[in-house]
C-alpha cells in the first residue's frame, strides 16, 4: 500500500452554540457510544464478577473509564485537527501502511468474534423454551444468533449517513433499558446492594479473597466503557456527526438514502492563527462536554446498573452454563417478582446485546474503509459517494465470516473472555500509539499536554498489564489446548 496522501487546507468551523438548546448540541459520538457501549459484556459478567465477588472488583469499571476517558478525548482531537479518523493517523507513522496494516488486522482478533449475537440469542431461547437454555439446548442457541446476526446488518443499510441510523438506534435502546434497570434497582434492590456496589467503584486496589480468575476480572476491565478497538470509533463519529475539521471531510453513506453524502479522499487541516486558535479551543471544550457530561456519567451507569441487578438477585452463583449467562437474572428476579419479571428481563437483555452487535459490525467495517480510501489510489478515482461500496464490500465479507464464527466456537461465555482479553492488548498498544501519532503529525500548538499524555501512558499499562497476568495465569490450560 502507497504511503497516505497529504493534508488538504480549509477552514476550521466554528463550534456549535451551546447556548441554546444546550443538550441537543451535545447528542453526539458520546451518546452514541453509551448505548454501543452498554453492551453484552456488561450484562454477561454481572454474573460472573458481581455475583460471585460482591462489589469488590467494581473499582476495575472505574479505572477502565477513567483511562478511556484521556483514550476518547485524544483520538478526537486528531479527528478536529484534520477530519479523518485516528485509524488513518496511525497509518501515517513510521514504519508506514504495510506494517500497521499487519499490525491492526492481529488486534482485531479480539473484535471480529460475533459473541453478541450468540449470547443475545440465549434470551430469546429462553422465551421458547420456557426456561434457561442448557449445553442439550445449543443448536437451538446457535440457529437464533445466526438470525440475530443477520438481522444486525439491516439499520446499516438505511438512512442517509449511516452514522445518523446509529445514532437513533442507540439513543432508543439506551432510553428503553436505562428506564427499566432504574426501575428494578429503584423498587427492588435493596440499599444494602446500593451501598455495595456505590462502595466497589471507589475502594481501588481490592481483590477477591481466595482463588479467582484473572481472565474473567480482564475481561471485566475490557467491556467497562468501550473497550478494545472500539474506542477509535469516537474519532470517525466525531467526523461523521461534522465536529471540527469533519465538517470539511464528509462522511460514509448508506446503502438506500446517501448518495447525496460524500466522503473526501483525505484529511484536511487548517492554518494556525489567533482566530482558528480560539475556535480550536471551543471544540476541545465541546468533546470534553461530549465525553465528562453523557459518555462517562452513561458507563458508569451502564456498568452499576446491571451490577447491582445481578448482585441482589443472584448473589453468591457458581460455574455458570455459558448457553445461561445470558439469561439467568432474568430467572433470579421472576423467582422473587413474578413471571412478569422473567419476560421483561428477557427483553432487556436482549436490547442491550443485538443493537451492539450492530455496532460492533459498523466498527469493524468503517475502520478498514477509512484505510483503503484514503489510501489506496485506485479509490481516489471514485467520487465520493461511492465509498459505501468499500464499506459493503468489507461488510459483506463479514457477514459470511460471522456465520462462520458461530458455528465453530465455543459456547459464548468463553468466546466473551477470549475477546475480552484481546481486546485489552490491542487498546493498550494503540494508546501508546495515539501519543506517537499526536506528538509526530500534529503542530506543536495543538499537541496534548501533560496530563493527556500521561493518561495514554497510564491507559496502556492498566490493559496491557491486566492481560498479561491474566494470560499468565491461563498459560497451562492454553498449552493443553495447543497440545503442548
Amino acid at each position: 500500500m502507497p504511503q497516505f496522501p497529504a493534508w488538504d487546507k480549509d477552514e476550521l468551523p466554528t463550534p456549535p452554540d451551546t447556548s441554546r438548546r444546550p443538550w441537543r448540541a451535545l447528542i453526539g459520538p458520546g451518546l452514541l457510544m453509551v448505548g454501543a457501549n452498554i453492551g453484552g459484556g456488561e450484562w454477561l459478567f454481572g454474573p460472573l464478577v458481581t455475583a460471585q465477588y460482591g462489589g469488590t472488583v467494581m473499582w476495575l469499571a472505574t479505572v477502565s473509564i477513567l483511562l478511556q476517558l484521556f483514550y476518547n478525548l485524544s483520538v478526537m482531537r486528531y479527528t478536529l485537527y484534520t477530519g479523518e479518523p485516528v485509524m488513518i493517523g496511525f497509518f501515517r507513522t513510521w514504519p508506514g501502511p504495510i506494517f500497521w496494516g499487519v499490525f491492526y488486522l492481529i488486534f482485531e482478533f479480539g473484535s471480529v468474534w460475533p459473541y453478541l449475537s450468540s449470547n443475545a440469542a440465549v434470551p430469546l431461547a429462553s422465551v421458547i423454551l420456557g426456561r434457561l437454555p442448557g449445553a442439550a439446548d445449543g443448536g437451538l442457541v446457535r440457529g437464533i444468533s445466526y438470525a440475530v446476526f443477520l438481522t444486525a446488518f439491516v439499520p446499516l443499510i438505511f438512512g442517509g449517513k449511516i452514522y445518523n441510523t446509529l445514532e437513533r438506534v442507540m439513543v432508543t435502546k439506551l432510553a428503553l433499558i436505562l428506564a427499566y434497570l432504574t426501575f428494578v434497582t429503584v423498587f427492588f434492590v435493596s440499599a444494602t446492594t446500593w451501598k455495595e456496589i456505590g462502595l466497589g467503584l471507589v475502594q481501588f486496589g481490592q481483590l477477591p479473597e481466595g482463588n479467582f480468575n484473572w481472565a474473567t476480572l480482564a475481561a471485566f476491565a475490557a467491556i467497562a466503557g468501550a473497550g478494545g478497538l472500539t474506542n477509535m470509533g469516537f474519532s470517525n463519529y466525531a467526523r461523521d456527526k461534522g465536529w471540527g475539521m469533519g465538517t470539511r471531510t464528509g462522511a460514509i453513506p448508506s446503502a438506500i438514502g446517501g448518495r447525496s453524502i460524500q466522503l473526501s479522499h483525505t484529511g484536511k487541516v487548517f492554518e494556525l492563527s489567533p482566530e482558528s486558535l480560539v475556535r480550536w479551543r471551543g471544540w476541545l471544550r465541546h468533546i470534553r462536554r461530549d465525553q465528562l457530561l453523557l459518555w462517562m456519567p452513561g458507563c458508569i451507569l451502564g456498568v452499576a446498573l446491571p451490577a447491582m441487578f445481578s448482585l441482589e438477585f443472584i448473589r453468591g452463583i457458581q460455574n455458570v452454563d455459558g448457553n445461561a449467562v445470558a439469561a439467568i437474572t432474568a430467572q433470579g428476579i421472576a423467582d422473587r417478582h413474578g413471571a412478569i419479571f422473567w419476560y421483561l428481563t428477557l427483553l432487556c437483555g436482549f436490547l442491550i446485546m443485538a443493537p451492539t452487535q450492530v455496532s460492533q459490525l459498523d466498527a469493524i467495517c468503517r475502520r478498514w474503509t477509512d484505510v483503503l480510501w484514503v489510501g489506496s489510489k485506485r479509490l481516489h478515482r471514485r467520487e465520493g459517494h461511492e465509498v459505501k461500496y468499500v464499506y459493503y464490500t468489507i461488510l459483506a465479507a463479514y457477514g459470511v465470516w460471522g456465520l462462520v464464527a458461530l458455528r465453530i466456537t465455543p459456547d459464548p461465555l468463553v468466546l466473551a473472555i477470549a475477546s475480552g482479553v484481546m481486546m485489552n492488548f490491542a487498546l493498550g498498544f494503540s494508546s501508546l500509539h495515539t501519543l506517537y501519532a499526536l506528538l509526530v503529525l500534529m503542530p506543536k500548538q495543538l499537541r496534548p499536554g501533560v496530563g493527556l499524555c500521561m493518561g495514554l501512558v497510564l491507559c496502556a499499562i492498566f490493559y496491557i498489564g491486566i492481560s498479561v497476568i491474566a494470560f499468565a495465569q491461563q498459560w497451562p490450560k492454553i498449552r493443553v489446548w495447543l497440545g503442548a
